[in-house]
């Protein structure tokens, strides 16, 4: 029975096996006549992704597209690549350029490859600013520095009184002594990109809240353009996306109206924002009409406008919430510091002085406003409002101005 039951199994297992090796055999042929290694013609067409709205509604980092179109030549047979875990392939170009592959140009039958990416770029490499938390005692006696300021009002009040030709709004506050002082601060003016300064603080207000992510994804759209603004987006191909912290970076280092426009979208509206921007402001409120007379003497009647005391006082803001909160704020330093020094209320302040400005300008109104915080031996925000015949006037006003502020903190750390 021992011996009858050894071969019983011995039969059974060779049938098993002879039946596997028929069921190997199968699915290899149905391989091979699915997936043929040579001779085979492929063509594969992706077509480009479609691409939302923008709306308040937080989207994921991981929700992004890419619009590719890829053609192999007849005659040759798809190359594998491998593909990352993010889903982009180790072939294909850095994320934002377009590539051009051509084939064999001996061949008239084959065709170009073309890939654009439309994930956000990489952004790991930006520099930070760091600001000081301690700043050197003054050099001078109390007494002294008293008459030194109140030279500096008389000085700033004459320089207004010899450029009767302009219309100038000033405002100095030291975030150090509480010093400050101001002339025509209260009067409205056209302040271009100047206001994205309050706008960005409030993307990162509701970030410091957990009520948004900055790294929010915000595919861009040609309806985001603005008329007569400046920015260096219009060009780019729809659906090209960009997280929440990149566009406020480009709407405060470079004034780009398209990216704050992209940032007013993703925080509700112009509504909503201007709803809470009245909350902000201490003098003017930006979406009240303002009557007034211009440099020129002619009324002017309309909203949007703001003074150089709201502009200072945004910057005293940022300032405080920074020095609180200097992880959460450190990008909005960041970008008033690469914005471009050589205009407006920094031009004439030396190299060694960190400024963190925005600027902003309205040919229309022949207006020219900047709003500084300069870090010197003192931490001091300057804000300089001024209609003139033409621009570079006006941004030398801002500059005198500037420069009678910073030699005034540097005497008294002589």
């Amino acid at each position: 029975m021992i011996i009858r039951g050894i071969i019983a199994g011995a039969v059974i297992l060779v049938v098993f096996f002879a039946i596997f090796f028929r069921y190997i055999l199968n699915l290899k042929s149905d391989i091979d006549s699915e997936f043929p290694s040579s001779g085979t013609s492929v063509t594969t067409t992706r077509a480009p992704s479609e691409t939302t709205a923008p709306s308040s509604e937080d989207t994921s980092s991981e929700a992004t597209s890419e619009s590719t179109t890829e053609t192999t030549p007849s005659d040759t047979t798809p190359s594998e690549s491998a593909t990352e875990p993010d889903g982009t392939s180790d072939t294909t170009a850095p994320e934002g350029d377009a590539t051009t592959e051509t084939g064999d140009p001996s061949d008239p039958e084959a065709t170009t490859t073309t890939s654009v990416s439309l994930l956000p770029d990489d952004w790991s490499d930006h520099p930070t600013v760091l600001l000081p938390e301690k700043y050197p005692l003054q050099t001078v006696t109390h007494a002294e520095r008293d008459q030194s300021f109140a030279a500096l009002k008389h000085a700033v009040k004459k320089y207004l009184e010899d450029h009767s030709d302009a219309r100038i709004g000033f405002y100095y506050i030291n975030l150090s002594t509480n010093e400050y002082f101001g002339y025509n601060e209260a009067a409205p003016f056209v302040v271009g990109s100047s206001i994205y300064l309050p706008l960005t603080m409030m993307l990162y207000d509701d970030a410091r809240a957990g009520l948004r992510s900055l790294d929010m994804v915000v595919p861009y759209s040609p309806s985001y353009a603005q008329e007569k603004t400046t920015s260096n987006m219009n060009e780019l191909p729809e659906g090209k996306q960009f997280f929440l912290r990149q566009l406020a970076y480009l709407a405060l280092s470079e004034g780009d109206s398209t990216a704050m426009a992209m940032v007013i979208s993703n925080l509700g509206g112009m509504d909503s924002v201007m709803a809470r921007l009245s909350q902000m402001s201490s003098c003017i409120d930006f979406s009240s009409v303002q009557n007034y007379f211009d440099f020129q003497g002619i009324q002017q009647s309309g909203e949007h406008r703001s003074s150089a005391y709201d502009l200072a006082s945004y910057a005293q803001k940022l300032y405080w919430r920074y020095m609180s909160y200097p992880v959460e704020y450190q990008d909005l330093i960041d970008a008033l510091a690469a914005s471009d020094r050589t205009q407006g209320v920094a031009r004439q302040i030396p190299a060694e002085a960190m400024v963190l400005h925005r600027g902003g300008s309205n040919a229309d109104f022949h207006s020219e406003c900047d709003v500084a915080i300069i870090i010197g031996d003192e931490p001091v925000v300057v804000s300089v409002t001024v209609e003139a015949e033409t621009p570079e006037k006006a941004e030398e006003i801002q500059a005198a101005l500037g420069a009678l502020v910073y030699n005034f903190i540097s005497n008294c750390h002589a």
